[in-house]
This record gives structure tokens, C-alpha cells and sequence, in this order.
């Protein structure tokens, strides 16, 4: 008995450091998930790190192990593959997924753009006048087939340049990718903050487009649609809605918590390391972007058609596509957890 209680004892103390609840845990169908992310420090996908670092997986009774690969095109792959459960990414891999056969449905946006920025390098700064100029440049992506490179194709085709035109370079989004455009590895950049901001501290390129920005936004893809979001296979989501539910049940509590919080509430959220020392610029990131978090987590139609259409208009692959994008999410876990939360 006295061992018992010890025990016990020991458990009160866990639960009570992590937030782990151990008997919401038995009510999932899979307690311990596997999540893949491109790029886990990007600004687009702070709502899984402050659900992540809030505790607020925990709470639900889920542990969810992290993955962090180079760029979106690997984390879908590792979803697709069978090694995640859920992946972190661009909303548009659903779609190209739709026209392969393959059922992949969004459960949670987070943002309704990347904050996509697209600039060339002092080296080349001087002598560009127009989009014409990017012609025969080398450009840095986060990685080919990812979101950034799929935004970059859309701004060459205003230009009637195609990827053919340039040569893509997958170079990821942290400080590895600082370090190629500065040492002149590529000639320009299509990528997001954080490296974005702090290669225009430091003077390292000549910024284009910034979608950022309403205005350019607008001009590149439209209007806001859906960007950064997680997405499982539809099989998952059929066979395991408690785990589905209580991971969007953490995602929504996440935003909730991101559109209340000031913006030194969210800085102080994060590691050190997202910031790597710099915590002003780091603040100025958040602030710049933070404009762009889904404000509930829904993927609206209005949105995915607009996204499909963008795609339509310049991806030979997806030119005769017969996609429903109303098939390629699913907002009844996020819209539950919303009405779990006002309860």
C-alpha cells in the first residue's frame, strides 16, 4: 500500500509538471502521435509551437513527437509515406494530393498566407527593373515542390516566365538559409521570416514582392486563402476522431490564446533559439504576421476554390483537374472544438 500511494504520488507530480492527463490519454484511440513540419521555425506555423510549448497537447492527453524536415514537399511525403500521423504544411498539398487519387483533408488552418516575400540578392540588385529580370537566376526555396517554391512559379508566370526559366534551390528556411543567400550561393530568395526579416536587417536583399503585405497579397494570389495548415490522411481521421479531435481541440486553443495575447506575450512563448538572440526583430516578426493567423482555424471554400484557382492557371499537372475542394478539409473537428471551448 505504501508503494501504491508513492506511486500515485510520483504521478500527481508528472501530471502536474506537464499537464499530461493521463485519463483523457485512454480515451484516444492513439495517444502518441507523429507529426511532420517544414520548417517548424517559420512564423506560419507559431500557433504549433505556442499549442506545443502552452501545453495544450498535453492537456488533451496527447503526446505528439515532432519532425521537422526542410520544407513542406518533405513533411507530405512522410504523411503520405505512413511515418506521421498529421503533417504541418501548405493547404495546396491537399489538392495536388485530390488529383493524384489520394485523400488528404486539412483539419486546422493556422494562417491565411505564408507571408511569402520574394527578393534578390545586393549582387544582382542593381540591375534589376522588372519581374523579366529574374530570368536565368538562381533562386533559394525553403524546398522544391513547398509552398515557396509553388509562390514563386506564380509570380514568374505574371512575368510569362516559367520555372524552367530559373533554377531552384531547395535551401531551406533557417539560418542555413541565411548563410546561401549571403554567400551568394543563390541569386535571390522566395522564402518567409524568419530569415526573410533578418536578411532585410541586414541589408542582404532587395525585397520584390512581400505578401506580408495586403496590398501584395492581393496581387499575387488574390486575396487571403488558406496557407498553412494540418492535414491527415482521410483513413485517420475516419479511424482515430477522438485523437483527430483532441489534436484540433489543442490547435484551437492555440489560436485562441495568440489572438488575445499581446505581442510580447507571444516572443516570450517561443524558445530562445527561434530568435537566436535578437528578440526585437524577432517581436517585429510576430507583429508583421500576425495579421495573417487564422482567426478560428476554418479553411473556408471561398478560400480553398481560390488556391485551386491560382494553381489551375499555371501548374501543367493540375490543367485538367476535376478536384472537389470541399472533399480536401474538413472544418467539423475545428468548429467542435470551438463550441467545446464556449462551453
Amino acid at each position: 500500500m505504501r508503494l501504491m500511494g508513492s506511486l500515485a504520488a510520483a504521478l500527481a507530480v508528472i501530471v502536474g509538471a506537464t499537464g499530461w492527463s493521463p485519463s483523457r490519454a485512454q480515451e484516444l484511440e492513439k495517444p502518441a502521435v507523429q507529426l511532420a513540419v517544414g520548417g517548424k521555425t517559420l512564423i506560419a506555423y507559431l500557433p504549433l509551437t505556442i499549442a506545443e510549448r502552452r501545453g495544450y497537447f498535453q492537456k488533451e492527453g496527447l503526446k505528439v513527437e515532432i519532425s521537422d524536415f526542410q520544407g513542406g514537399a518533405k513533411a507530405l511525403q512522410a504523411l503520405v509515406g505512413g511515418s506521421a500521423d498529421i503533417a504541418c504544411g501548405a493547404y495546396e498539398h491537399t489538392l495536388f494530393m485530390a488529383n493524384k487519387g489520394v485523400a488528404i483533408k486539412a483539419i486546422a488552418l493556422q494562417a491565411n498566407s505564408f507571408g511569402l516575400v520574394v527578393g534578390v540578392g545586393k549582387e544582382k540588385a542593381a540591375s534589376y527593373q522588372s519581374l523579366r529580370d529574374l530570368k536565368g537566376l538562381k533562386f533559394g526555396v525553403t524546398a522544391p515542390g513547398s509552398a515557396s517554391a509553388i509562390g514563386l512559379r506564380m509570380l514568374l508566370s505574371k512575368a510569362g516566365l516559367t520555372e524552367n526559366d530559373v533554377s531552384i534551390i531547395g535551401i531551406g528556411g533557417g539560418a542555413s538559409s541565411v548563410v546561401a543567400v549571403k554567400s551568394n550561393k543563390v541569386d535571390a530568395v522566395a522564402n518567409f521570416d524568419p530569415m526573410i526579416s533578418i536578411l532585410e536587417r541586414d541589408g542582404a536583399i532587395k525585397t520584390l514582392i512581400d505578401t506580408r503585405q495586403e496590398k501584395d497579397l492581393d496581387y499575387l494570389y488574390g486575396g487571403p486563402f488558406p496557407a498553412s495548415a494540418f492535414y491527415v490522411n482521410a483513413s485517420f481521421a475516419e479511424r482515430s476522431p477522438k485523437t483527430a479531435q483532441a489534436f484540433v481541440n489543442a490547435i484551437s486553443a492555440a489560436l485562441d490564446w495568440m489572438h488575445k495575447a499581446s505581442t510580447d506575450e507571444i516572443v516570450a512563448a517561443v524558445p530562445e533559439e527561434y530568435y537566436g538572440g535578437d528578440r526585437a526583430l524577432y517581436r517585429l516578426m510576430v507583429e508583421r504576421n500576425r495579421g495573417r493567423v487564422s482567426p478560428d482555424g476554418r479553411i473556408p471554400l471561398e478560400g480553398a476554390g481560390r488556391v485551386l484557382r491560382n494553381l489551375v492557371a499555371f501548374e501543367e499537372t493540375l490543367k485538367d483537374a476535376k478536384v472537389d475542394v470541399a472533399r480536401t478539409f474538413d472544418n467539423s473537428f475545428i468548429e467542435k472544438a470551438a463550441s467545446l471551448r464556449a462551453k
